[in-house]
């Protein structure tokens, strides 16, 4: 453990510096846009998950269940996502993403790709696969 300390140090101090530097450009991107945060991480759960329940984005979220309403709502009213009664259970409502949503993602996520391909740049090609692999790994565990 006391050999491995030190590199959690180092990759702790290196992603507070790096996601300090990056996230003001991030944030950015989304406020151009005219979408906050939080309905970007919908918008990203339902476009990469298709339609979901308002109950699986407050598990997700961790929010009560009148908060994710409300962001549903206000999404909506952009013209984003749209609303349907389940065709099994007329009790659920699911939620999916409009035209006008898909395109309001792939505009951001245009925008947020090239701010990462811009600080990434001073990576070789083997180090940005390496980076890539231990993300997704991060991404995938459970270790919390």
């Amino acid at each position: 453990m006391e050999g491995t300390q030190k590199y959690y140090d180092r990759i702790q101090t290196g992603l507070q510096v790096t996601i300090q530097k990056i996230q003001p450009e991030m944030l950015e991107a989304l406020n151009n846009q005219g979408v906050t945060p939080t309905q970007w991480f919908v918008l990203f759960f339902i476009k990469n998950n298709g339609l979901c329940r308002i109950s699986q984005l407050v598990d997700l979220m961790e929010v009560k269940p009148s908060a994710a309403t409300f962001m549903i709502d206000r999404l909506e009213q952009g013209g984003f996502v749209f609303r349907e009664h389940d065709t099994k259970d007329r009790r659920v409502v699911n939620i999916g993403l409009t035209d006008k949503g898909r395109e309001k993602f792939e505009i951001i996520l245009s925008e947020r790709r090239a701010i990462v391909e811009r600080w990434l740049s001073i990576l070789s090609k083997q180090e940005l696969s390496m980076m890539a692999d231990i993300m997704e790994k991060l991404a995938g565990s459970t270790a919390i």
